[in-house]
């Protein structure tokens, strides 16, 4: 059966399927922050963490193991608390080399695809394993090769290609260096030129590449670069098939004076991207934060060089970015204006305005510093940020929400997630899609680093998932399409994801044929809306608007006239 027809089919029968099954009413998640679950407390050091959904409520954790040699380990723990796979985690890499700088993602099957960079061959490769959802390696044993070109490639980063598989971005030394980029299918199979293909081969040399999706199978991926002979920001979109879309070597967000660094980004939910980064203009050390939204066709869509999200005194450092479901983006950083580093975030629209406190809001200024942000959305248009916080003399682990107002939804200065002994640090979060977090560290309660988690509820609590009054569990849900009949112009559609996972929106005619489809899953969980259409006029008939998220499916049917 053609695949559009075979979807279609799916569609028309699913009607009516159950829902997805709500989270456990209960949880095995700590309720002290002197506790916590522990990943992996093997002997030797573990570090370097990073996390990824497993589609359930739950998350999938690679890092760096030390053990023995240096090796890459991961873990599975469930949305009620529990480890799930072998204790101290399953082995993913454990050749008789240095694996650094593990990234994750989900595969939307439950499982995760892990990128790192490692140097069996004498000099550093790319290489990336898929890991299911019982914790059992899919591909070559130790890794499949995304590039062994000569000189040292590092510093990967990863997006899923929203058919299973991922596409996986490094900084190049080969003899034409630069940014290249590598798609991996579900499988296994490289997808594109051998050693990968180069998005960015200018002069002066470009660093520390990130990667967001596109939304239909390939990414944007964005990159300091020194072309000018400072760091300025450049990006450039590669096609499902390998091909860069934008001008050759990249597309310029921001080439203004001084040094703009360690830019990262996030899907807009339109095809293009909103990036952040450290700027230097007004002059070293007072790095500031600034950001900027490039469009699907590679237009630069906000002020020239970016819009201001804090220029106050002192340095501000350390951008992180999430979606705020609405095509903005909420931007935390840490902030020394006071005179030690405290926690800031502003929201920036769609279209380029800040939206809070200028300068940003305060999400944290107790005693001590609190540095390296990350955040996730908390499904409902706000944030969740994490932190290393030293307000106790040693360093512990805060969280806090805020709400798409720019209020801070817990207790002043932060809840609490890790006060144990010992040193806490490198946070980081992905939602539980039901507006709280699962938050993971480094930990050296042990007098070793290992790896803890916690989940975080959303009105602040410690312990397993819950809702909050007017914020039900999430479940899948396609809104009928307003107005019905359409006039033919913008086909916009509001829906609901339950997770994390991929998920597909698609617009189908009467015979069957895929008129429009969208990867939706990276929108996160939550309500959405976005133009199916994508502009495009349609003709006149009877269409059905397909969501589907893993094995569930949502349909709801439109008429179009002239």
């Amino acid at each position: 059966m053609h695949k559009a027809r075979a979807f279609f089919f799916v569609c028309a029968v699913s009607v009516g399927l159950a829902l997805l099954l709500p989270y456990p009413a209960t949880a095995a998640w700590p309720t002290d922050p002197l506790v916590n679950v522990p990943l992996c407390t093997a002997t030797g050091s573990q570090q370097v963490p990073a996390i990824a959904s497993d589609s359930v409520g739950g998350a999938i954790v690679v890092w760096e193991d030390f053990r023995s040699l240096s090796s890459l380990y991961a873990q599975r723990i469930s949305a009620a608390g529990t480890v799930q796979w072998a204790a101290d985690g399953a082995a993913l890499c454990t050749t008789a080399s240095d694996h650094s700088g593990p990234r994750i993602v989900a595969d939307g099957a439950g499982g995760a695809i892990v990128t790192w960079y490692d140097n069996r061959n004498g000099n550093w490769d790319i290489y990336a394993q898929r890991i299911s959802a019982s914790g059992t390696v899919q591909w070559t044993a130790s890794g499949v090769p995304l590039c062994t070109a000569p000189g040292n490639q590092r510093n990967a980063n990863i997006a899923q290609d929203g058919a299973g598989g991922a596409i996986v971005t490094w900084q190049d030394g080969r003899s034409v260096p630069g940014i290249y980029a590598q798609r991996i299918s579900a499988g296994g199979t490289i997808q594109w030129l051998a050693d990968g293909v180069a998005l960015c081969t200018a002069t002066g040399g470009q660093s520390v590449p990130a990667i967001v999706s596109d939304d239909t199978g390939g990414a944007i991926v964005t990159w300091g670069d020194y072309r000018s002979g400072n760091a300025d920001i450049y990006a450039q979109r590669v096609s499902a098939g390998g091909m860069f879309q934008w001008k050759a070597d990249g597309v310029a967000l921001c080439t203004a004076t001084g040094n703009q660094s360690y830019p990262t980004s996030v899907s807009d939910a339109t095809g293009g991207a909103i990036v952040t980064w450290g700027d230097y203009r007004s002059g070293y050390p007072n790095s500031d934060i600034y950001t900027q939204r490039v469009s699907a066709a590679g237009t630069v869509l906000w002020t020239a060089n970016g819009v201001v999200l804090c220029t106050a005194t002192g340095a501000q450092e350390s951008p992180a970015i999430t979606s705020d479901g609405a095509a903005g983006a909420i931007v935390t950083w840490h902030d020394a204006r006071s005179g030690t580093s405290d926690i800031y975030a502003q929201r920036i629209l769609a279209g380029g305005t800040a939206q809070w406190t200028p300068d940003g809001v305060a999400l944290c200024t107790a005693t001590g510093n609190q540095t390296g942000p990350t955040a996730t959305s908390d499904a409902a248009g706000g944030a969740i940020v994490t932190w290393t916080d030293s307000r106790s003399g040693t360093n512990d682990i805060y969280a806090q929400r805020i709400s798409p107002g720019g209020t801070a939804s817990w207790p002043a200065d932060g809840v609490a997630l890790c006060a144990a002994t010992g040193d806490q640090r490198w946070p980081s979060n992905i939602m539980d899609g039901a507006g709280g977090a699962i938050v993971i560290w480094i930990d050296a309660r042990s007098g070793n680093y290992d790896i803890y988690a916690q989940a975080v509820k959303a009105n602040g609590e410690l312990g397993g998932v819950v809702s909050v009054p007017g914020e039900a569990a999430l479940t899948l849900a396609l809104d009928p399409v307003r107005p019905n009949p359409s006039q033919g112009g913008p086909l916009t559609v509001h829906f609901t994801l339950a997770s994390t996972t991929a998920a597909s929106l698609e617009l189908l005619d009467v015979a069957g044929r895929r008129i429009a489809a969208r990867e939706v899953g990276l929108l996160g969980a939550g309500r959405h809306a976005l133009d199916l259409g994508a502009g495009t006029r349609l003709a006149p008939g009877l269409y059905l608007v397909c969501l589907r998220q893993g094995t569930n499916v949502r349909v709801t049917r439109v008429a179009v006239l002239k």
